[in-house]
């Protein structure tokens, strides 16, 4: 093999062929402040995941209460019009939550007066709750029941 290929150039200063020591520093610190940037999003995302199982669960938790009076005689007294007004909030806790997370949950049923020859009652459960980083979070979901021929 030649070994000329391994020499320095004519006239090449040895000290040139490497990288300085402040070159690696520099880049040392570019690479740490990427890293703390890769840190701070990997905090964030954390945090954020615990938002959107909170959002998961009171999302079902109205879900499940629009079924619940979905299933319930047309004349019970839920089901009653309750005049455009929410009814007193129910605390609801999430048995799966580790961070022992309560919800409130509110109904608010209204006869449909528009279609007087139709039996139809608009059903909307909200759920409400706190976070951590946000206030007064929310989800509302709306429902309409038509009432059976053999109600």
């Amino acid at each position: 093999m030649n070994s000329r290929l391994f020499e320095s150039a004519p006239g090449m200063d040895r000290r040139r062929a490497g990288m300085t020591l402040v070159e690696v520093m520099v880049s040392l610190v570019i690479l740490a402040f990427g890293l703390l940037g890769v840190a701070a999003l990997q905090v964030r995302a954390i945090t954020e995941s615990s938002g959107g199982e909170h959002l998961t669960t009171a999302s079902a938790l109205a879900r499940n209460r629009v079924e619940e009076l979905d299933r319930l005689d047309w004349n019970a007294v839920v089901l009653n019009d309750s005049g455009g007004a929410w009814t007193v909030a129910t605390v609801v806790a999430d048995p799966g939550d580790a961070s022992a997370q309560t919800f409130n949950r509110a109904e608010r049923i209204t006869d449909d007066v528009a279609a007087p020859n139709t039996a139809v009652k608009a059903i909307e459960v909200r759920v409400t709750w706190t976070d951590n980083k946000r206030q007064n979070r929310s989800v509302v979901l709306a429902s309409a029941r038509l009432k059976e021929v053999d109600e």
